[in-house]
C-alpha cells in the first residue's frame, strides 16, 4: 500500500482537465491554489453558471448574521420548481455544505467545481437520479473576516490568507444544531424541514493529527442508531472508501484523531470526536437521515484538499444515484422507527484493532495549535492499534408516549419547532397519569458558545395521577422525528433543553422539572401549532 498522494504541478494538470472549455473557474484554479474565494467571487461563479445552463436555480439559505445572503443552488434534470416538485419527482434529495468555518476552504472550492461539472460538466446526467441542494459558502461572514493562514488556521498547509471559523457574532456553527441560535442554522433548519433531504454531506478540514490519508469521515455518531445511520456507517462509507482507493488513488479512513502523537505512544489508539447533535451531522443522523462528514487532511497542500474533497464529495452523488432506491427505503424505515427507549447519555464504545498509517513527527516548539507543534518527517507507518470510532449508551431512558410542559416554556416550543418536531396545545384541561422527574443535582459548566451548559440529575418517579391545564405544551414521540423530541425534552439529556438554560428559572435540588411525561397517549383536544 502506498501512502503517497498526488501533489504539486501534476495534481495542478489533472484538476485543470477537469475543467470544461469555456466554463467559469474558480479564484482556487485561476491562482494556481494560492488564493481561495472570497464571497463575492462565489456568487459571480453561480451567476455565471445560471446564465449557462437552465438546470440549476439559485435561491438563498437566508441571511448571515452580518446580512449576506448566504447562495443555495438548486440543480436537477428537470429542474424541480420547489420541494414538493421534489417529493412528486421520487428522486433522493441531497443537501451538500461547506465552509461552515471559515477558514476550512476546500469545502466552498470543490462544491463550486462539482457545480460546474453537474450543469455544464461530464457529471450533468447524475441531475437525471437526484435533487441536489448545495450552500458553497455555510458561513458566509466567517469566510470574509480574513487574516493569516497561521492566525486563523495554525497548522493547515495554505492557502496564505483564509477566513475566521466563527460566524458574524462569533458562534461556532458546528456546535449550534442544538440550540439554534445562529441565523445560519436557522436558515439551514428551515431547508431541512422544507425539502428533507435523505442524504446530508458537510465538508470540512481536519485540525489535527498527522497520518496518512487524504481525507477522514465519519456517520452520524450519536448511539441512537437509525436505519440511516446504520447505513451509511455499514454500507455507504466503506464503498465510498473502497471508490477513492480505485479511481482516484486517494487513501481515506475514519474521522479520528491519534490518543497520543508521540511516535511511541501511536499504539494507544485512534479515537473519534463527539456523539452530542449540536455537532452536524449527528443532528442529521438523529434525525434519521444519512449524514456523511467530510474531513480533508490540513498537512495536504490546499490543491490536494480540494481534489480528495472532490471527488468525495462526486463519488457520494455517484453512489447515492446508484443506490436511490435503497436510500428511500432506509429513510423511510428511519420514519417509522419507534424504539422503546432514548440514549440520552453517550460513552465511547469498546475498540476494534484495526491498521492506521501515521505520520512519525518530532516536537517543534511552541507554535498555535496543539498538532502545529509537531514537526513532519515524511515517514509513515502503519500500526495495529485499537480505534474508538463510535459510541454507545451511558443513560438510556424509556420512550413514553407523549411529554408535557407548560405554557410558560414558550421559548421551548418554538426551538422545537424550528427541529421541525411537531408540537400541540391543549384546548382543554386533561387528567391522566403523568411521571415527574426528581432533581437530585445541577451543576452549571464553564462558558461555552454564549452559555453556561447545565447537566442535571436525577431520576423519573412512578407514574403518578396528575392534572394538565389547557394551553400546556404537548409532544408526542409518535412522529418521525420522535426520537429527537425524546432527546431533547429528556432533562438528563447530555445536550438537550435543559443543557442550553431553557429550564434554569425551574431547577432546584430536591425539586422537579417542569417537563413531565405520559406513558399512554394523551386522549385530549389538542391544537397543533402551525
Amino acid at each position: 500500500m502506498t501512502h503517497a498522494y498526488l501533489q504539486g504541478p501534476w495534481l495542478l494538470l489533472l484538476l485543470g482537465l477537469t475543467q470544461p472549455l469555456g466554463a467559469q473557474s474558480t479564484r482556487a484554479e485561476r491562482t494556481g491554489y494560492r488564493q481561495t474565494s472570497s464571497y463575492a467571487d462565489v456568487t459571480a461563479f453561480l451567476d455565471s453558471l445560471q446564465r449557462l445552463r437552465a438546470d440549476l436555480r439559485l435561491d438563498t439559505l437566508g441571511t448571515s448574521a452580518e446580512g449576506r445572503p448566504i447562495p443555495l443552488v438548486i440543480a436537477s434534470r428537470p429542474l424541480v420548481a420547489d420541494p414538493a416538485a421534489a417529493r412528486r419527482g421520487g428522486k433522493p434529495v441531497v443537501y451538500i455544505q461547506g465552509n461552515i468555518h471559515g477558514g476550512e476552504v476546500e469545502g466552498k472550492e470543490a462544491a463550486l467545481m462539482l457545480l460546474r461539472d453537474l450543469t455544464v460538466g461530464r457529471l450533468a446526467p447524475l441531475l437525471d437520479s437526484l435533487v441536489l441542494l448545495v450552500v458553497p459558502i455555510y458561513n458566509a461572514d466567517g469566510n470574509e473576516h480574513v487574516a493569516s493562514g497561521a492566525e486563523n488556521r495554525p497548522g493547515q498547509n495554505g492557502p496564505p490568507v483564509v477566513g475566521r471559523r466563527v460566524n458574524g457574532r462569533g458562534l461556532d456553527l458546528n456546535r449550534d444544531y442544538v440550540k439554534m441560535e445562529a441565523p445560519e442554522t436557522r436558515g439551514a433548519a428551515a431547508l431541512l424541514r422544507a425539502w428533507n433531504p435523505e442524504l446530508v454531506v458537510d465538508l470540512h478540514t481536519t485540525n489535527g493529527s498527522h497520518h496518512g490519508y487524504v481525507l477522514t469521515y465519519a456517520p452520524g455518531l450519536s448511539p441512537n442508531d437509525t436505519p440511516a445511520t446504520a447505513y451509511v456507517r455499514d454500507r455507504f462509507l466503506p464503498a465510498l472508501r473502497e471508490r477513492m482507493a480505485r479511481r482516484h488513488r486517494q487513501a481515506t479512513f475514519l474521522y479520528g484523531n491519534f490518543r497520543n502523537q508521540d511516535p511511541d505512544s501511536l499504539n494507544q489508539g485512534w479515537e473519534t470526536y463527539d456523539a452530542r447533535p449540536r455537532f452536524g451531522t449527528n443532528w442529521i443522523g438523529l434525525r434519521g437521515r444519512l449524514a456523511v462528514l467530510s474531513e480533508a487532511y490540513s498537512n495536504a497542500d490546499f490543491a490536494t484538499r480540494v481534489s480528495a474533497t472532490y471527488n468525495f464529495a462526486r463519488e457520494i452523488l455517484s453512489l447515492a444515484a446508484e443506490e436511490r432506491a435503497t436510500i428511500r427505503s432506509v429513510v423511510r424505515r428511519s420514519d417509522k422507527s419507534r424504539p422503546d427507549s432514548v440514549t440520552v447519555r453517550s460513552a465511547l464504545g469498546p475498540p476494534v484493532a484495526r491498521d492506521v498509517v501515521a505520520e512519525l513527527t518530532e516536537p517543534a516548539g511552541e507554535g498555535d495549535g496543539g498538532y502545529a507543534r509537531r514537526r513532519r518527517t515524511g515517514v509513515f507507518r502503519t500500526i495495529r492499534m485499537p480505534v474508538y470510532d463510535r459510541f454507545v449508551a451511558a443513560r438510556r431512558e424509556a420512550r413514553p408516549a407523549a411529554y408535557l410542559f407548560p405554557a410558560t416554556l414558550t421559548p421551548i416550543a418554538e426551538l422545537l419547532r424550528r427541529h421541525g418536531i411537531v408540537v400541540g396545545r391543549l384546548a382543554e384541561r386533561w387528567l391522566g397519569e403523568v411521571e415527574r422527574f426528581k432533581i437530585d443535582g445541577v451543576t452549571e459548566g464553564q462558558p461555552f458558545e454564549g452559555h453556561r451548559p447545565v447537566a442535571l440529575e436525577g431520576r423519573w418517579g412512578a407514574a403518578q395521577p396528575g392534572q394538565v391545564e389547557r394551553g400546556w405544551f404537548l409532544v408526542s414521540t409518535d412522529q418521525p422525528l420522535g426520537l429527537l423530541a425524546a432527546y431533547l425534552l429528556e432533562p438528563a439529556s447530555e445536550d438537550g433543553v435543559a443543557t442550553w438554560n431553557l429550564l434554569d428559572g425551574s431547577l432546584v435540588v430536591g425539586g422537579e422539572s417542569p417537563i413531565v411525561r405520559s406513558r399512554h397517549a394523551v386522549r385530549a383536544g389538542v391544537a397543533v401549532l402551525p
